[in-house]
């Protein structure tokens, strides 16, 4: 069976429509181009797509600077409701207790590991920690909820965790750059 796929270009780019066949969801794939920025959210194509899909009772465990979720936390503070672990963090949040999250952590171990107090046997940053920080989200957010994932890959937080990718942005920062990939994934409702 083969996958159902419409390319359009836009003012902003291209955008690639795919639907895998009994997968219940349809992904728009985007390419853009902005300026990168410290703050990920601060960049006007990721504010865009965020807003598009946020709602109340969002949450955001790497919060940094100008996270729109509401409950925000961020082991360097920086204005955020709580100071801890991203993991520790999302282990103390209910299950299914958040609408969607957003999930965007330092891209590389080496950045991790510059930033961020090593927790968890070292493991903080690695993609074993990665792992348990999705698992955790698979957890915390609702059926049908949300999460966008913000990284260098589209992986997100998986279709073996319950979820379906809706959409991807690619941003580009140019040649100097890496690009920022967008990840919006919706959990599939309980059954």
């Amino acid at each position: 069976m083969e996958n159902s796929r419409n390319i359009q270009k836009t003012d902003s780019g291209e955008q690639l429509k795919s639907s895998a066949p009994n997968s219940g969801y349809t992904a728009a794939i985007s390419r853009v181009w902005a300026m990168p920025s410290k703050w990920t959210f601060e960049v006007k194509p990721i504010r865009a797509i965020i807003y598009k899909y946020l709602t109340k009772n969002w949450i955001d465990p790497f919060a940094g600077q100008y996270s729109p979720a509401e409950i925000t936390n961020d082991i360097e503070g920086r204005g955020a409701m709580f100071q801890m672990d991203a993991l520790d963090f999302l282990k103390s949040r209910g299950t299914n207790s958040a609408n969607g999250i957003l999930f965007d952590p330092p891209y590389s171990t080496e950045q991790c590991l510059r930033k961020y107090t090593p927790k968890h046997n070292g493991t903080a940053g690695r993609a074993e920690y990665w792992a348990k920080c999705k698992d955790e989200i698979a957890r915390i957010v609702n059926p049908n909820g949300y999460s966008i994932s913000f990284c260098w890959d589209s992986s997100g937080v998986g279709k073996n965790r319950g979820f379906g990718i809706v959409e991807i942005l690619v941003v580009c920062h140019g040649a100097c750059h890496h690009d920022t990939i967008i990840t919006v994934e919706r959990k599939h409702a309980a059954i």
